[in-house]
């Protein structure tokens, strides 16, 4: 509850104008990676998630003019996407920020402890080895 709480507080605003929190993970994602990884099956590849939000979510992002698309070198089928000056302006507004200045305030044991914390929680069931099997784990 706690997590969710955190989220909730660092994507306050939730008008549909607003940059939307996978909005924001896009745009982090092509602002940190190379220009082959900029397409849209590896954005979906990487957040976990199918193609069809995340078509929509670029789709919004080039129309807002935060990001560019243009045709993949390495693969007629598909894009790759960039950010643009306004994007690289917004991604400076991301509210994520606020979320790691407090954890970077953090005494170093601490900050340790969390990196820890989250990189388990983070792990699939499939990429934990002592995660057992996770329909015989999963208890209600």
């Amino acid at each position: 509850m706690l997590i969710e709480k955190i989220v909730r507080e660092t994507y306050a605003s939730a008008r549909s104008k607003e940059t939307q929190p996978l909005q924001w993970s896009i745009l982090r994602y092509v602002g940190r990676s190379t220009e082959q990884e900029c397409t849209m099956i590896r954005i979906a590849a990487y957040l976990g998630l199918t193609h069809a939000p995340v078509v929509r979510a670029i789709k919004t992002l080039v129309k807002r003019g935060l990001m560019d698309q243009k045709p993949n070198p390495f693969d007629a089928r598909s894009h790759v996407l960039s950010l643009t000056e306004l994007g690289y302006e917004k991604l400076a507004t991301d509210p994520i920020l606020g979320v790691v200045e407090r954890i970077q305030r953090l005494p170093e044991g601490e900050r340790e402890f969390f990196k820890r914390l989250i990189r388990s929680l983070s792990i699939t069931p499939e990429q934990n080895e002592i995660g057992g099997n996770e329909k015989t784990s999963r208890r209600r």
